[in-house]
């Protein structure tokens, strides 16, 4: 059974201030130290942590091996008689998942397409330190008030082997995060359900796009390929 952090207790100096998420594998808490910096706080369940001990602290080897505003920073790690886990950066934004649930934001293209520019880079940026994320989802990204994105949660996070963690397991994850920003502007027609291809307001580009990122029709082998094809579609639109 898990012992859970209670208000106010401190950790590594760090005062914990509420529960602010929770799956499988952990408890999160936001927490605040003695000159009023936020952090996150993951506390590991022990069921899982028994099981998989060394999945679950990839998320720190990672973490500690990069080092730009587009991650979180990894501040330290904690372990008691009871509990144990890792302190990250709190990063300031909304993610998108509150952005198209809660806010109801409507993308226009040429935003869609510049959050995937946006994206591409932070893939880039993983991809030149050997890291496929593999869970680039819309609770995985923040957009900062200035615009600029930061990609978080790092739990199933691999070292790129090209065997069974590949480039490509990002690709997809890409496509299906835009996917979900084209949605947000579509109309319900009361048509019988058809593929988001069919359903979606898209040019050829955009689907020849799409598609091979998540490799229904043909892959893309590098960025530079997938930038080139993104290039061709923000001159169409």
């Amino acid at each position: 059974m898990d012992k859970y952090y209670k208000k106010d207790e401190i950790v590594n100096g760090y005062s914990i201030k509420k529960i602010i998420g929770e799956g499988r594998y952990g408890i999160v808490y936001l927490a605040i130290n003695d000159n009023n910096e936020k952090c996150v706080i993951k506390q590991l369940k022990k069921d899982t942590l028994e099981e998989t001990r060394e999945k679950l602290f990839y998320e720190e080897k990672i973490l500690r091996v990069l080092n730009n505003s587009k991650f979180p920073k990894f501040i330290s790690s904690f372990k008691d008689d009871d509990r144990e886990g890792y302190i990250l950066e709190y990063i300031e934004g909304k993610v998108f998942e509150d952005v198209l649930v809660r806010d109801r934001y409507e993308f226009k293209k040429y935003e869609i397409y510049e959050i995937c520019s946006k994206l591409l880079e932070i893939i880039e940026l993983l991809q030149d330190n050997n890291i496929v994320h593999r869970d680039i989802r819309l609770p995985n990204v923040i957009i900062r008030e200035n615009k600029e994105l930061v990609l978080i949660d790092f739990g199933l996070a691999r070292i790129i082997d090209n065997k069974r963690y590949v480039e490509t397991m990002d690709y997809w994850f890409l496509a299906d995060f835009l996917i979900h920003l084209h949605y947000s502007s579509y109309i319900e027609n009361g048509l019988p359900e058809r593929p988001w291809y069919e359903e979606l307001d898209l040019n050829l580009e955009e689907k020849i796009f799409l598609k091979k990122l998540m490799g229904i029709d043909g892959n893309y082998q590098n960025i530079i390929d997938i930038r080139n094809q993104l290039e061709k579609i923000k001159n169409i639109v």
